[in-house]
Parts: structure tokens; sequence; C-alpha cells
């Protein structure tokens, strides 16, 4: 019977679950929706059902699990804060509860970390040290690897890059904070940029794009960026440039090998990287331009999953570890 370890990535919207062997091989991968209506037991008990059932079509033995979760979490008391998109989930015992159904060590982890890890592991970042991953979607978060370690800081909040204040006189963020990178470049309010510039009555082909301007997307944005609308194209500069920003300070503070843009507003492709590469070097004057490296996730929307698996495979090599030296 081969061991397994499983990666769990719980978002609002949808749950992927991997499967891997202890080298990190992924044997099953298996999505489904959320159903945050439902509630954190419905939607664990879905989970828990899932993997019971790939555990036993490939007549596994489960022996660790990694999860990925968005932030705010409890990593040393395996809690989930409440996340914005997961709402009812405050405090829930996730940690607790798969120990408890799987009799096998589990570790919580914050979704862009997890997704950080899944690109060095399996990824872009493969074969370097160091890198740091930020994640551009429904909001902005990042992970730092250094030394091939993930690092979490005082209070597991290193790599926040999405609450760095880039804009000292622009609006307030959920966070409480005045400014922050989130409030310019997620999907969220590129999309209320793009709302409150249409509210003037400035010609845009986004109008026809939508029944109602109020349901414009971040997408529909991209979409007229592509189609050579001004109105989006000035969004989406806008954009470019404090993202850009973001991304240099980064680079001064850590000086990676690399850094990696994943989520949902890097699906823009060379809309994005192409300004990103032309525009942070501009921004960066301790580190060469020829050493700056900027690419796009290489998992896409897997990176999270990826990473839990990876996760579960560290408590897995911690296991082997700990039995060899008893």
């Amino acid at each position: 019977m081969t061991s397994v370890a499983a990666g769990i990535d719980i978002g609002g919207t949808k749950i992927s679950i991997a499967l891997a062997r202890a080298d990190g091989g992924i044997v099953a991968k298996q999505q489904f929706a959320t159903h945050v209506e439902s509630g954190p037991s419905a939607v664990l008990e879905n989970i828990s059902r899932a993997i019971d059932s790939m555990i036993l079509e490939g007549r596994f033995s489960l022996e660790a699990i990694g999860v990925g979760c968005p932030a705010p979490i409890d990593i040393d008391k395996g809690l989930i804060m409440s996340p914005s998109n997961l709402p009812g989930w405050s405090e829930f015992p996730i940690v607790d509860l798969l120990k408890e159904r799987f009799g096998v060590p589990v570790q919580l982890e914050n979704d862009a970390n997890a997704a950080a890890l899944g690109e060095y592991t399996y990824g872009a970042g493969r074969g370097h040290k160091s890198l740091f991953y930020v994640t551009v979607s429904t909001g902005v978060g990042g992970g730092v690897i250094l030394n091939g370690e993930l690092y979490h800081g005082v209070a597991t909040a290193a790599g926040e890059i999405g609450h760095t204040i880039v804009q000292p006189d622009g609006i307030l963020c959920n966070c409480g904070s005045v400014g922050c990178l989130e409030t310019i470049c997620s999907g969220l309010h590129i999309a209320r940029r793009a709302r409150e510039r249409l509210a003037g009555n400035a010609p845009s082909v986004m109008r026809d794009m939508v029944a109602n301007t109020n349901d414009v997307t971040a997408r529909i944005v991209v979409d007229a960026v592509r189609q050579g609308d001004a109105l989006a194209s000035s969004v989406w500069d806008e954009t470019c440039h404090y993202l850009s920003i973001g991304i240099a300070n980064a680079i001064s503070l850590l000086a990676p090998e690399i850094v990696i843009v994943g989520g949902g507003v890097a699906a823009a492709g060379d809309l994005l990287f192409a300004q990103l590469r032309a525009r942070v070097p501009k921004f960066v004057s301790m580190v060469p331009a020829s050493a700056i490296r900027i690419e796009p996730a290489e998992l896409g929307v897997d990176s999270g999953v990826y990473g839990a698996v990876s996760i579960a495979c560290g408590l897995l090599d911690s296991r082997a570890r700990t039995t060899y030296a008893s």
C-alpha cells in the first residue's frame, strides 16, 4: 500500500485536493465547489469524504495533511479566523478536526504562502533558493522563500505586500491602513476604479460589454484594454504602475532570485508582464536590472494545492526523520 500525503486548498468558491507520494509525485487530484453557505462543518465533511474516496480508490495509506486557506489564520493553534470569503468560519479548528478524523499530522498555512511553496517545489521557482511570490486576485498577497525555507516572520505576517503603503493619500483598506497596494491593484479595486470613471460618462467599450456598469469586473477591464479602450487602459496603466512599485520595494528589501506573479489578474499575460518587466527596474537601484526576474506562476490556479501538498510532504519527511532518530 502506497503512503501518501494530502494537500487541501480551501477557497471561497472551490476546494482543490491532491494526493502525493513521499517523493512529491502527484497521484490523484480532485476539485469541487466550496458551497460556503452550507457552513464550515459541512464543507469539512465534503473535504473528508473526498479524501476518503481518493484513498479508497487508489488503495493508498494517508500519512499527513497540509491545508492552505486565506488569511487570517492562526497557524500555531490551527484555526481559521474568518477570512472575508469564508463567512462564518470564525476560529474554526480545522487542524484538530482533521487530526481527529484521519489520525495523521496536519499543518495549516495561509494560501499565499502555500502558493509560494507550490511554485518553489513544482513550478516557476524550481532551481531557486530564494523567491518572492505575489498573488494578485480578489486581494493581493505574497509569500517569501529564503534559502529554501518559507519565511513567516513575526506573527506569521511576512510577505503581506498587499498591505504595504504605496499611495498615502489613497483610500481606506479593509486592514485599517490607508493607501495599501491592495486598494489599487486587487481585482476588486481594479473594477471599482473602472466603475468610478464610467460614472463620469467617459466613452468606453465597457458600457457595451455589460448590462450595467456595476457589473464591470477586472476581467472586463482587461478585455477592454485588449480592444484599445482608453478608459480601461488608463485604469490598467495605473494598476501596473503601482504594482511595479510594490514589487520593486520587495526586490529592494529581499533581492530574491525570482519574483513569481500569480492569481486571477496574472491571467492578463503579456498585458501585465510586459509592463512589470519594463517598469520595475526603474524603481530598483540596488539590484542590477539584469538580475531582476519577473515570471508568471507556472501552476496557475493550482499553485495553492501543490503548496499544500508540499507542506504535507514536509510533515512526512519530519515523521520519517523522527522515526529514524528514535
